[in-house]
């Protein structure tokens, strides 16, 4: 299959680079609500995208599960 973010070839809907990203921006939103406090998916996934920090790779998920 074809990754959705990027179009290369990987195993699931996802190629390997973005479905590890998925996967820690998953791991990181309990730390950040506990963190921050209250914090909805979307406004989490819209910080991510403006930390200056973020790699491009998570910023593409961000992105397209904002998007989604």
């Amino acid at each position: 299959m074809k990754c959705a973010v990027c179009g290369r070839e990987g195993a699931g809907k996802l190629c390997q680079r973005h479905a590890v990203a998925k996967e820690r921006l998953e791991a990181a939103y309990p730390l950040w609500v506990r963190a921050y406090g209250r914090m909805s998916w979307g406004d989490y996934l819209d910080n991510v995208i403006r930390n200056v920090q973020t790699g491009p790779w998570a910023k593409e998920v961000a992105e397209a599960l904002r998007d989604s």
